[in-house]
C-alpha cells in the first residue's frame, strides 16, 4: 500500500488548476472563499452558548447588584426586557441561580422582605416597634403572594389595622388596600381581582372581604371598599353573565330559524335580566307525627245531686235583689272535661337563592318578508317561546315580525368575494405558468448545451491541436488554409471558390470555439516560421 504523499497531491492540484481558463480560476477562488467563510461562521454559531434567564422581572437596583456580582466572577450573561432579567449560560443557570440567592439577591424592595424583617429585631424593641415590623412584614408577604399571580408584575399592600381594646365593645374594623402593576398588555380578570380580595382578607384577623379596596397603577378602581368583592370586576362579571345567557339563548333559537326560513333569513335578539340579589327563606311547619303519640291526658268529671230550688227566673231587683221564681224539685248535672296532648313534629326549612336567576327574558325575531310569507307567526312563536325557556308567569314576552331585508351590503360583499376569489385564481395561474416556464427555459437550456457538446467531439485537451500543426509551409494563412480544407473534404467535387469560402468558415468557427488552441497554434507557426 502506497503511502500518502502531500507533494504529488499538490502537483496534481497545479496541473488541474493550471489548466483552467481565467473565468475558472475566478469562480474556484471565490467558492474556495465562500466554503471558508461559512465554515467559520458555522463553527462560530455551533460554539456560541444559548442563553436562558436566572432571574426575570428584577428592579433596577437588583439588576445593578447580579450584573456586578456576575462580573466580577467572570459569568457571561445578558440583559433582555429593558434590563428586567438577567440571561447566562444555560448550563450555568442553576449554579448561578443558587450562588445569587446565597449572597441574598435579588433582595428586593427592602421595605417589603417580608418575615425576614423579624429576624432583625433587637431585645430592646418596644412594644410599638414590634407591632409596626410585624405589620410590615404582613404587608411584604402578601405583597410577594400578589406578585406570584400571573400577569402581576409588582404590588404595594398597606393595612390598616386598630389596636384591640377590651372596655370597647365597637371597636374599629381593620382595612387594606392593594395597588397592583400589570404587565404591557395584560389585565386582571375579576376572578383575579376577586382572589386578591380574599387573599388579603383571609391574612388578616377579622379582617371582612368587604373592607379590602385593589386598584390598577393607572388609578383605575378594580375593587372599592364596602362592595364584598364586587366593585367594577363584579359589575363586569354580572354584565358577562347576562350577555352569555342571552347569547346562548339567542343561539338556541338562531339554530332552530335556520332551519325552518333558512340560513341569513331570520335575526333573533334577546334580552336576559338577572337577579342578582342572594336571598334567604326560613321556614318552620308542624306536622303530626305518625303513628299519632299522646303525651299527656286529663280527664275530670263533676256530678250534682240535691233537693230545692235555684232561682229560674226574674231579673235583678233594686240593691242587687233577685226577683223571680224558685224552683222546686231536685236539681241533677254533670260535667265532664278531657284534654290530650299529642306529640307533633317541627320542619325547619332554609333555602338560599343564589344571585344570578333569570328574572325576565324578552326575545324579538326578525323575519325576512320574501322568504318567510307562507310560515304561520303563532305557531312559530310557540316554538320559539319554548325553544327560549319563556315563563309567561314571569313577565316573559316574544315577538315575531316580518320585514322586507336590506340585501344591498349581502351582495356587494358578495361580488367582492367572487372578485378576489377571480383575482386569486389568477394570481395562481400566473404563477403556476411562470414556474412551468422557468422550468422549460432551463430544460431546452440543457438540452442545447448537451447537444453543442456532442456536436463538438472529442476531448479538448490543449495537447491534441498540434494535429493541425503544420511543420513547414509557405505562410501560416495558407497552411491553415489547407488544413481546413483537407478537413473539409465534401463527397462531391467543388469549386475551389466554394472550398475557400467553406474553409474560411470553418476557421472562423475555430476561432470563436477554441480562441486559446488557436492561438497557441499561430504562436508555433510564427515560432516555426522565424
Amino acid at each position: 500500500m502506497n503511502g500518502f504523499d502531500p507533494k504529488a497531491l499538490l502537483g496534481r492540484f497545479n496541473r488541474l488548476f493550471g489548466g483552467f481558463t481565467p473565468g475558472q480560476r475566478v469562480v474556484t477562488a471565490v467558492a474556495a472563499l465562500a466554503v471558508v467563510v461559512g465554515g467559520v461562521m458555522f463553527v462560530s454559531w455551533v460554539s456560541k452558548p444559548s442563553y436562558a434567564p436566572v432571574f426575570t422581572g428584577l428592579s433596577s437596583a437588583d439588576a445593578a447588584a447580579i450584573t456586578a456580582k456576575l462580573t466580577d466572577s467572570g459569568e457571561p450573561y445578558q440583559l433582555a426586557d429593558g434590563g428586567q432579567t438577567v440571561m447566562v449560560p444555560q448550563a450555568d443557570v442553576y449554579q448561578t441561580r443558587i450562588t445569587l440567592s446565597g449572597e441574598g439577591l435579588p433582595a428586593g424592595d427592602s421595605n417589603s422582605q417580608g418575615y425576614s424583617l423579624l429576624d432583625k429585631q433587637s431585645m430592646t424593641s418596644s412594644d410599638f416597634q414590634q407591632k409596626v415590623t410585624y405589620q410590615r412584614a404582613l404587608e411584604g408577604e402578601l405583597s410577594k403572594t400578589i406578585e406570584s399571580i400571573e400577569g402581576v408584575q409588582a404590588a404595594v399592600v398597606h393595612l390598616a389595622v386598630p389596636q384591640d381594646d377590651v372596655f370597647t365593645t365597637d371597636a374599629a374594623k381593620p382595612t387594606g388596600s392593594v395597588l397592583v402593576k400589570t404587565a404591557p398588555g395584560t389585565n386582571l380578570s375579576s376572578t383575579m381581582v376577586d382572589s386578591i380580595v380574599h387573599l388579603v382578607a383571609g391574612s388578616v384577623a377579622k379582617l371582612d372581604p368587604a373592607q379590602v379596596t385593589v386598584a390598577d397603577a393607572s388609578g383605575k378602581v378594580l375593587n372599592a371598599a364596602g362592595e364584598n368583592g364586587g366593585g367594577s370586576a363584579g359589575a363586569d362579571a354580572r354584565q358577562s353573565q347576562q350577555i352569555a345567557v342571552s347569547d346562548a339563548t339567542a343561539a338556541a333559537v338562531q339554530s332552530m330559524l335556520d332551519k325552518v326560513v333558512g340560513p341569513g333569513k331570520a335575526v333573533v335578539r334577546v334580552d336576559a335580566q338577572l337577579n342578582f340579589d342572594q336571598q334567604t327563606i326560613d321556614r318552620q311547619e308542624y306536622v303530626p307525627t305518625k303513628p299519632n303519640t299522646t303525651l299527656t291526658q286529663t280527664k275530670s268529671k263533676e256530678t250534682y245531686n240535691g233537693a230545692g230550688g235555684a232561682p229560674v227566673g226574674g231579673v235583678l231587683g233594686p240593691d242587687n235583689v233577685g226577683t223571680g221564681t224558685t224552683g222546686s224539685g231536685k236539681n241533677n248535672y254533670v260535667k265532664e272535661d278531657s284534654t290530650q296532648t299529642n306529640a307533633v313534629g317541627t320542619l325547619k326549612e332554609q333555602t338560599t337563592t343564589a344571585p344570578g336567576k333569570i328574572q325576565r327574558l324578552s326575545v324579538a325575531v326578525l323575519l325576512d318578508a320574501k322568504s318567510a310569507g307562507s310560515v304561520d307567526q303563532t305557531q312559530l312563536s310557540s316554538l320559539v317561546s319554548a325553544a327560549a325557556g319563556l315563563d309567561p308567569k314571569r313577565g316573559d314576552v316574544v315577538q315575531v315580525s316580518q320585514m322586507a331585508f336590506d340585501t344591498t351590503a349581502a351582495a356587494t360583499a358578495k361580488k367582492e368575494l367572487d372578485a378576489a376569489a377571480a383575482d386569486k385564481k389568477r394570481a395562481d395561474m400566473i404563477s403556476l405558468g411562470k414556474t412551468v416556464g422557468l422550468g422549460v427555459l432551463i430544460l431546452l437550456a440543457l438540452v442545447i448545451g448537451l447537444l453543442r457538446s456532442r456536436r463538438r467531439g472529442g476531448p479538448a485537451a490543449p495537447q491534441e491541436i498540434e494535429v493541425y500543426r503544420v511543420p513547414t509551409g509557405p505562410a501560416p494563412v495558407d497552411a491553415l488554409l489547407e488544413q481546413a480544407e483537407s478537413r473539409s473534404a465534401a463527397p462531391h467535387r467543388e469549386s475551389a471558390g466554394e472550398l475557400r469560402a467553406q474553409s474560411r468558415e470553418t476557421i472562423g468557427t475555430l476561432a470563436r470555439e477554441r480562441p486559446d488552441d488557436v492561438a497557441r497554434l499561430l504562436r508555433g507557426w510564427i515560432a516555426d516560421g522565424s
